[in-house]
């Protein structure tokens, strides 16, 4: 196994010089971890492009039954070719890996495309994902059971679909049936399918939602202050974290922003949001604006690359969006002074709830607020509501007129 060891400890170096982010080697370290267990239980002391494959092959079968998600698999198919690649001599090379996903039957394949764009009129295509993920699961639960026309679906199918993965969704039942009513709801009004199994997809009581708090107008400015704004890093994430505070974007939004997608004549922002596909224009802040262009006319790196925000080191290319926002909130909030514990909501998306609940405290219409942070729908305004105590105090109920009473004890 000291060998494995070693080949890892290699591939993490290289890894290092790409250079990638420390939270996306640090990812890669914990996807190690298990190809070594894997290795391990298997008695594998030599990891060959075969056995990566192999590897491989049953990280697939947890991706198609709803154990891992896609990231995490492709992480692992990577990291496992890597380590093939340097164990067996070959140069190390950052690429990327296409691989074949399993395929249902036509008419099944055909009913998710049609599902897909039935789902599009109202929910946001990350939602989108996940539910066609947990479908897709039930598909090849019918398929394998011999069912393979959905006209053959019966509720007794459900309910065995129901029972074979509830050990696998233990924490996301709620989802997992709330995504199999509406493919029912889907596959009756398109006369796809006639089948009523609402007795199988009653919802579980539904988990306790922790209400995360926002930072506050003392801590955003601490935040900001904590900043070295005369280095090249300091004036990047000064640019980014006044952007994030005066606008509510969303992490991934600011990081795919584009020169082009700034009208300074007019100082507004224009752009199509990630989560949502939806287009989103927004005023320019004179202070961020003044931010961003300190940022672009002084530090910014010289590069074809389309995209505001680059990567300090080389290759000076767009900051990815997996873990920037947690590296760039990390820095600042020690030297701050704020505390900052695991699950405390002291997150990147923090900036974006203090935004909204700002606007609700400015009693602000929720229709606006829901088109200024770009939400598909309503509610999603509500939850600010939850971080506002003096306009929660205003629904409380007055409790004087109810008589009470006072028993001793017997």
């Amino acid at each position: 196994m000291q060998k494995i060891k070693d080949s890892i400890k290699a591939v993490l170096d290289f890894l290092e010089k790409i250079p990638l982010s420390a939270s996306t080697v640090n990812g890669y370290q914990n996807r190690y971890r298990t190809i070594l267990n894997y290795c391990e239980s298997n008695g594998i002391v030599w990891l060959s492009h075969d056995e990566a494959q192999k590897f491989t092959d049953r990280q697939m079968a947890r991706l198609e039954n709803g154990q891992i998600g896609e990231r995490h698999f492709r992480q692992l198919q990577r990291a496992a070719f890597l380590l093939a690649d340097c164990m067996e001599g070959n140069e190390l090379v950052w690429k990327s890996i296409v691989f074949p996903r399993k395929t249902l039957v036509e008419n099944y394949e055909k009913a998710l495309t049609e599902y897909k764009a039935y789902l599009s009129t109202s929910l946001a295509q990350s939602t989108i994902r996940g539910v066609l993920s947990k479908i897709r699961q039930f598909l090849f639960f019918l398929e394998s059971n011999g069912v393979c026309h959905l006209m053959q679906l019966e509720a007794d199918h459900v309910r065995r679909f129901i029972q074979e993965v509830a050990d696998k969704h233990k924490s996301s039942m709620g989802d997992l049936i709330w995504a199999m009513q509406q493919f029912m709801r889907f596959l009756n009004e398109t006369n796809l399918a006639s089948v009523n199994a609402d007795r199988y997809l009653l919802r579980p009581a539904p988990n306790r939602k922790k209400v995360l708090p926002c930072f506050t107008g003392n801590d955003t400015d601490a935040i900001l202050s904590a900043i070295d704004t005369t280095t090249e890093l300091g004036k990047r994430d000064y640019a980014i974290l006044k952007l994030a505070i005066e606008t509510g974007l969303r992490i991934v939004d600011i990081l795919r922003l584009k020169r082009t997608d700034i009208n300074w004549r007019k100082c507004e922002i224009a752009l199509i949001q990630d989560k949502t596909d939806e287009a989103l224009h927004l005023p320019l802040p004179a202070d961020v604006g003044n931010a961003i262009a300190d940022y672009l006319l002084h530090v910014r790196p010289e590069s074809d690359d389309p995209h505001v925000f680059l990567r300090i080191v080389k290759p000076h290319t767009k900051l990815g969006n997996t873990g920037n926002g947690k590296n760039i909130i990390s820095r600042y909030l020690a030297k701050a002074g704020i505390k900052h514990n695991a699950w405390d909501g002291k997150t990147f998306h923090a900036f974006r709830r203090t935004m909204g609940t700002r606007l609700v405290e400015a009693e602000v219409p929720h229709p606006d607020v829901t088109d200024i942070l770009g939400h598909k729908l309503l509610d999603s305004a509500k939850r600010y509501i939850s971080n506002n105590d003096e306009k929660l105090r205003g629904c409380c109920l007055e409790i004087s007129e109810f008589a009470t009473r006072k028993e001793g004890l017997a």
